[in-house]
């Protein structure tokens, strides 16, 4: 979710999130794009149609969103081992494309590619350290890690506490007031997880106590109800 999402789309939202599940289609579009490692052109999907609805979906405990949870997104050249989310499949610079030359021709094995959505996101976890990218990036995608593997604990708190040194960077250097709330209730949230209650307490109340003013009061509200969703595990959360 955009940090600056509007109130009218937060409202939005929350009436799709009640409508006929019918009424919470995406859908997707064959396209076809080069892989930067072979040039060789890569038939994929592309996002066609959503709503503000997705905004509503369980994922956004960790604040990750569609399309980052759906394979489709998810752009993989089976021949080349190249792996990449859709909007930087083709971002590569000449120095990340020698090196993930060499690494790939080093480490794939084409008999024995990734195929489940956990297999696809570790080898992409591998794929992006070679490329080397930002801590905006780690971020979103450690945290995406928690929701994909909130069924194996150990796994999902390890990811969460790769998340947790991230975020508290990101706090402290934010001049985005969307992005400081978002953080806010994401420190709360992982503190809580990771049974440290005194430190998930003491950012919830930072989140509850910080003014807004009137485009961020309904982004606000939206991170506190998912924070008492959490906490008190109802349903949906």
């Amino acid at each position: 979710m955009s940090a600056r999402i509007s109130i009218k789309a937060l409202l939005v939202a929350t009436l799709m999130a009640i409508a006929p599940w019918s009424s919470h289609a995406t859908t997707w579009a064959s396209s076809n794009v080069r892989d930067p490692i072979t040039g060789q052109r890569v038939t994929v999907q592309e996002p066609a149609s959503s709503g503000s609805y997705v905004y509503s979906w369980p994922e956004k405990s960790d604040q990750v969103f569609w399309p980052y949870t759906d394979s489709h997104w998810l752009w993989f050249n089976p021949n080349s081992g190249f792996i990449a989310f859709g909007n930087d499949f083709e971002k590569l610079d000449s120095t990340q494309r020698d090196a993930l030359k060499i690494w790939l021709k080093a480490n794939y094995d084409r008999k024995a590619p990734p195929k489940s959505r956990l297999e696809l996101l570790s080898w992409a976890e591998k794929v992006y350290a070679v490329r080397g990218m930002d801590e905006d990036f780690w971020s979103r995608f450690y945290r995406l890690m928690a929701f994909e593997t909130q069924d194996d604990m150990k796994t999902s708190l390890g990811y969460v506490s790769k998340a947790l040194p991230l975020l508290e960077k990101s706090l402290r250097t934010s001049t985005d007031a969307g992005k400081t709330l978002r953080e806010l209730y994401l420190l709360s949230e992982y503190n809580r997880r990771l049974g440290r209650d005194d430190e998930a307490k003491r950012y919830l109340d930072r989140l509850t106590s910080t003014e807004v003013n009137e485009d961020l009061s309904g982004f606000k509200k939206y991170l506190l109800e998912i924070s008492e969703a959490q906490r008190t595990g109802a349903p949906g959360s």
